[in-house]
C-alpha cells in the first residue's frame, strides 16, 4: 500500500511540473521554462526536476509529448461527438483543439523544434508522425482515395499553416472563415476523388 501512495505521489509530482512548464514554455518558448521558472510555478522543489526527467531537455521532451497526447485525445472525443463523420469533421476539431488555451504551446516551440541541433526534434517529429497516422487512419475510414497518407500531410499542412499566419498576424487573418474555406476545398475535392474512385 505504502509503495502504491509512493508512486501516486511521484506520478502527481511530474504531472505538476509538466503543467508548469508546459504554461512557461507555451509563454515564452523553452528560454522561459528554465528549472527555477518551472519550480517556482509548480512549487516542487528544482531537484524533482532532475530527479523525474533528468534534465531541462528531458523535462521539455515529456512536455512536448504530453501536449501531442493531450492533442489527440481531444480530437478523438470531438471526432466520437461530431454529428456525421467526414473530412470536415476532422478540419472542425482540429480548429477547436487549436482554439484551447492548451494548444498554444504547438506554436511557441514548433521553430525550435526545426532546428536541426534541437533536443525536441525528434520527440516532436514522432508526435507528428503518430498524429499524421491518426489523420490517415481516420480519412480512410471517412473517404476513398489513393492514398491516405498524402492527404493526411497535406490536410494537417493547411491546418498548420492558418494557425501560424493566424498567431503572426490575429488581426487580418480569420482563422473561422479560413477553416470553413479549407472544409470546402477537401469536402469538394475529396468528394470528387470518391465519384472516380467508385467509376473506377
Amino acid at each position: 500500500m505504502a509503495s502504491r501512495r509512493k508512486q501516486e505521489i511521484s506520478e502527481e509530482t511530474q504531472r505538476r511540473l509538466i503543467v508548469a512548464a508546459t504554461d512557461l514554455a507555451a509563454e515564452g518558448g523553452s528560454a522561459a521554462m528554465s528549472i527555477q521558472a518551472v519550480a517556482t510555478r509548480s512549487g516542487i522543489s528544482r531537484g524533482s526536476v532532475s530527479w523525474h526527467f533528468g534534465s531541462k531537455d528531458g523535462l521539455l521532451q515529456a512536455v512536448v509529448k504530453e501536449s501531442f497526447r493531450w492533442g489527440m485525445d481531444f480530437l478523438r472525443a470531438r471526432l466520437e461527438a461530431a454529428p456525421e463523420p467526414g473530412v470536415q469533421a476532422l478540419i472542425e476539431a482540429n480548429f477547436v483543439m487549436m482554439s484551447q488555451p492548451e494548444a498554444r504551446i504547438f506554436s511557441t516551440i514548433l521553430l525550435e523544434a526545426m532546428h536541426p541541433d534541437s533536443t525536441i526534434r525528434a520527440a516532436y517529429a514522432e508526435s507528428y508522425a503518430t498524429l499524421r497516422r491518426f489523420y490517415a487512419t481516420y480519412l480512410q475510414s471517412v473517404t476513398a482515395i489513393a492514398d491516405y497518407e498524402a492527404a493526411a500531410v497535406a490536410l494537417l499542412a493547411g491546418t498548420l499553416g492558418i494557425n501560424i499566419q493566424h498567431r503572426l498576424d490575429p488581426e487580418r487573418v480569420d482563422r473561422r472563415a479560413a477553416v470553413t474555406t479549407l472544409e470546402s476545398i477537401y469536402g469538394r475535392g475529396l468528394e470528387d476523388s470518391k465519384q472516380s474512385y467508385n467509376r473506377e
